[in-house]
């Protein structure tokens, strides 16, 4: 990695005449640590693709102050998803980016286009014991509450990068006493006005957003293989079971008219099983934006229009004085 000024990338993006937000305060030097090399040209681009797919979300996410450090894609899957669903369609479902801020750790769910959904968590650097690589290469996140967090697909000069960025912001953190309360180490975050959902909650209390239990998804599958896909917004994938559901269905009708009705039926039920149980799997991982106020007539006269944006306190130079909407306690 080049040691770089936040002035020499600068320039190298004016040169390349690619123009980031200036809204959203960036570290250039560690989000594009080359820049000059065979190739290196198409990798600017490409990271300058990312973040300009992302600035639209990162622009109501961040908080006064809060600087964008890294940006990592990367992939959620274990081997129990490739199992379920095989190594082609795992990473239809699967996909997140990390953005890593002096503040926290971001996950943020996108589609196999690289667009974000409105889906993700935060991680404060005071929560994390360790980043690890596990022998096959993953990233291994250790939280202090005793989850165990693996991402794969990051490359080993971006996770060298991802390693020294945690280790340097977790020392700070240190350094200044900051230690948010929290929930739980991993915390989820409303896709709707970003406020922290506790575990085991489905509607946001700030917002009155609800979410889909993992129980609704799985059921919907097992009723209709998709159905649960689509509700989460997984598109490729959904439309992947549907193709599959169809042959399923034919099969079963050609062992009915065989008068195989047993082995029709528990074909039928062990295929649409299956699917149900990827699909609990892959909702209990994240939360899934069911319906937001604007759609619920019941929420229109509760809700007020200042809790759906973030606010930051007066504070000074330090970490105190963070807020998330205005039912959020002080960080």
């Amino acid at each position: 990695m080049q040691n770089l000024t936040h002035d020499e990338v600068a320039a190298k993006l004016w040169e390349l005449n690619l123009e980031l937000s200036p809204e959203i305060p960036y570290r250039l030097e560690t989000l594009f640590p080359r820049i000059e090399g065979w190739f290196v040209k198409g990798k600017i681009k490409d990271q300058f693709k990312l973040l300009k797919r992302l600035e639209p979300l990162l622009t109501e996410i961040l908080l006064d102050r809060e600087e964008v450090q890294l940006v990592l894609p990367c992939n959620q899957s274990t081997l129990s998803d490739v199992f379920l669903m095989g190594s082609l369609w795992v990473g239809t479902s699967t996909c997140a980016v990390l953005v890593l801020t002096n503040l926290r750790i971001y996950c943020i769910r996108v589609n196999d286009t690289g667009v974000p959904q409105q889906s993700f968590w935060q991680i404060y650097y005071s929560q994390i014991k360790e980043v690890d690589q596990s022998l096959f290469g993953d990233t291994l996140f250790y939280l202090k509450d005793g989850r165990k967090l693996k991402y794969s697909g990051i490359v080993p000069e971006d996770q060298r990068r991802l390693q020294f960025i945690v280790w340097e912001n977790c020392k700070t953190f240190r350094k200044q006493g900051f230690e948010p309360s929290v929930s739980q180490s991993r915390e989820q975050v409303c896709g709707h006005c970003f406020d922290v959902i506790p575990p085991g909650v489905y509607e946001c209390d700030s917002c009155g957003a609800q979410y889909w239990r993992p129980i609704e998804v799985g059921m919907r599958s097992f009723i209709f293989p998709s159905w649960g896909d689509f509700v989460m917004k997984h598109t490729t994938l959904a439309l992947m079971e549907l193709l599959g559901f169809t042959f399923i269905i034919g099969f079963t009708i050609a062992a009915f008219f065989e008068g195989k009705y047993l082995a029709g039926i528990i074909l039928y039920v062990t295929a649409n099983l299956a699917d149900a149980l990827m699909s609990v799997q892959l909702a209990t991982r994240a939360l899934h934006l069911k319906s937001t106020p604007f759609e619920r007539p019941d929420m229109w006269s509760l809700t007020n229009p200042e809790r759906l944006v973030q606010e930051q306190s007066e504070a000074g130079t330090g970490y105190e004085g963070y807020r998330v909407a205005d039912a959020a306690e002080q960080l």
